[in-house]
């Protein structure tokens, strides 16, 4: 299943068993309980209980990296989010060199010449990173760091112009 899919399906369900809490609560108090709804009040706090350790297991890098945080802000420190680059990493991977160059709005065939005096040939502009990286037998992150790195670079020249 979806890891997404199962987040909503879990935050569905622990809200439906607050609701059944609720109600079985406002039973109590009205005097209306019976066997049936101590049994469903106790099996929805269960059930709450473990759908909230389920929750929080899916949301363990959020809650590591926001402890992570609450550490730094303490010890007035900067903190390096490796969840940041795992995403860069993740969603530019797969990407045309083309693409990439569009999404930044730079010129490909002045980076692809720039790439190329840093060792980096691009056979294809259609090819995704992925395989630029491969057939340069380099780092993913180090080659989209340095597209980067150029691209910045030539605006900055054109700037100073």
């Amino acid at each position: 299943m979806n890891e997404t899919v199962l987040k909503v399906v879990v935050i569905i369900a622990i809200l439906i068993m607050f609701v059944l809490l609720y109600v079985t609560g406002i039973a109590f108090v009205l005097n209306h309980s019976t066997m049936g709804t101590l049994f469903v009040h106790k099996l929805a706090a269960l059930a709450v209980l473990i759908l909230l350790g389920i929750h929080a297991y899916l949301r363990r890098c959020t809650i590591r990296r926001l402890l992570q945080e609450c550490i730094a802000i303490a010890r007035n420190k900067h903190i390096r989010h490796e969840d940041n680059v795992e995403f860069l990493i993740r969603n530019t991977k797969n990407q045309s060199f083309q693409e990439l160059c569009t999404w930044f709005g730079c010129d490909a065939s002045l980076l692809r010449q720039k790439l190329l005096e840093n060792h980096v040939l691009i056979q294809h502009t259609e090819d995704s990173l992925k395989t630029i990286a491969k057939e340069n037998d380099k780092d993913l992150y180090e080659i989209f760091l340095l597209m980067i790195k150029l691209h910045v670079e030539q605006k900055n020249a054109l700037c100073e112009d």
